[in-house]
């Protein structure tokens, strides 16, 4: 660097607002234009004066706020021990940046708008003065705020996420709970072959038969651990007698479950009863016929067997009224009653079964009467009816077959005293079809007198008890009589299996 060209001495002064000056430096103000040899041999004697307002300012210099040359460094040699003192000489607030350069040990100084201890602050070019330690103490403050916040953003995510999974456990339990209240009103699902499903039974099975029971089952009917079907355990405890209330609730709802026999659960259920007691009197059957009910009004629970096809209450006491319970069972084609000790009033709470059930067995109710004749007319599909130890006399069974809705009636069974009726109604009227013997009560009517004795004649032939004499209305009613019943009884004979 050739230092003949190189100025010896630069000084520049920043103004800014006037107003802001004291008055004991206004008068050491010096504008650029008083600075005549601010470059050497005067070469910008012939510059343009500019006052303070007007003096340009570098682009680095105004966009970059606490630097004064911004990105650009070391443009003067830098003397730390003259800076340091320079810097220790301001003590003022409003103290003028110098800057001062020299080729030979010449110097430079820099004095910032600041005070170094215990506050530093910078000055914009706009004039406003940047407190640095309460920056980054607002900044301190702001991140110490931000750190409050996020953790307690995180302990209401933690509290949030705590009640979440409080919330799905008191929901699990919910709907356990409503899948419990579920399985109770309308059963529970069963699956064959599904293995969750069946050892889902089987642990239900424990609780209710017991543990005894359960390995019994297994002992007799699986082999090498096997997956039992629905089927298979039904039937090994149906015949084993096991089908007591709890256990059909839980079998209530399965669509395998198509017959059910519960005569033998109650002869094992009556020898329970007998064996816990030691007595048998009057209180023992009270509470044999309170158990039995109990069994029955299963089928009273909503959604109870509702593809059942076949049921057997043989030989249990039931009370006439518990036959309410089986209006439900609308799938139900075949009824087997026999000897339960029950009445008319049964047969009335049955009378909803009318369409569509097939097959019916009272046999062995001595309560049942012709009473109930009228009811069972109205089963409109009952194929097979069974009436043996009845108290319905051949009366009853005629008004039956006289008036039954069922066009597929093909087989009754009758009393003994009717049947000991129908084997020896050859001697009350005469039986045969012979030549010129009119069958026909409706044409009874239309016959004369002379008529209607001959027609007589044939039937007072095997029973001369038969009235022939007397006026027309008398002999007509009588002729009609005998004819009906002939026709009738000829009826139930070919049902009952006769000739």
């Amino acid at each position: 660097m050739n230092t003949s060209k190189t100025p010896s001495k630069v000084q520049i002064t920043f103004y800014h607002d006037e107003n802001n000056v004291s008055a004991s430096r206004r008068s050491n103000k010096r504008t650029l234009g008083d600075e005549k040899e601010i470059t050497p041999l005067n070469m910008l004697s012939n510059a343009r004066i500019r006052s303070p307002s007007q003096a340009r300012t570098s682009n680095i210099l105004r966009n970059t706020p606490g630097k004064p040359f911004g990105n650009k460094e070391n443009l003067t040699p830098y003397f730390s021990q003259q800076f340091e003192s320079n810097k220790k000489s301001s003590t003022t607030k409003d103290s003028q940046i110098n800057l001062r350069s020299s080729i030979n040990g010449s110097q430079i100084a820099y004095n910032e708008n600041e005070m170094i201890s215990p506050m530093k602050r910078i000055k914009y070019e706009s004039g406003h003065i940047i407190n640095v330690d309460a920056y980054k103490y607002r900044i301190e403050k702001l991140e110490a705020e931000l750190r409050r916040q996020i953790d307690e953003n995180q302990k209401l995510r933690e509290e949030s996420q705590k009640s979440c999974q409080e919330a799905e456990k008191i929901f699990e339990r919910t709907k356990y709970m409503a899948l419990g209240y579920k399985n109770d009103l309308y059963g529970p699902v069963y699956f064959d072959g599904d293995y969750t499903s069946i050892n889902k039974l089987l642990r239900r099975l424990i609780k209710v038969i017991g543990q005894e029971v359960v390995n019994r089952f297994k002992e007799e009917t699986l082999v090498d651990g096997e997956l039992p079907a629905l089927n298979q355990t039904y039937g090994w405890l149906e015949e084993s007698g096991f089908l007591n209330y709890e256990v059909l609730k839980e079998f209530r709802a399965v669509e395998a479950v198509t017959s059910l026999d519960l005569t033998y659960t109650f002869e094992n259920m009556r020898r329970d009863i007998i064996n816990k007691t030691f007595v048998i009197d009057d209180s023992l059957e009270l509470h044999i016929i309170q158990n039995t009910n109990r069994l029955l009004s299963v089928f009273g629970l909503p959604n109870s067997f509702q593809y059942l096809k076949s049921l057997k209450l043989s030989f249990m006491p039931i009370e006439d009224s518990y036959f309410n319970n089986l209006r439900g069972l609308k799938n139900l084609d075949e009824l087997v009653i026999e000897s339960a000790g029950i009445g008319n009033e049964a047969l009335s709470h049955l009378v909803s079964l009318k369409s569509n059930l097939t097959f019916l067995n009272i046999t062995g109710n001595k309560k049942i009467n012709d009473d109930s004749m009228f009811l069972l007319v109205l089963f409109e599909k009952l194929v097979v009816l069974l009436l043996n130890e009845t108290s319905v006399s051949m009366d009853g069974i005629r008004k039956f077959v006289s008036e039954t809705h069922s066009i597929e009636l093909s087989q009754l069974s009758i009393p003994s005293l009717c049947r000991k009726y129908l084997n020896r109604r050859n001697e009350i009227y005469c039986v045969e079809h012979k030549e010129g013997m009119k069958v026909d009560p409706s044409k009874v009517q239309f016959m004369s007198l002379l008529e209607i004795r001959k027609q007589l004649m044939f039937h007072y032939t095997v029973n001369n008890r038969i009235n022939i004499v007397g006026r027309k209305e008398e002999l007509e009613k009588t002729l009609i009589e005998i004819l009906t019943r002939r026709n009738y009884d000829a009826k139930v004979m070919l049902l009952a299996g006769g000739r």
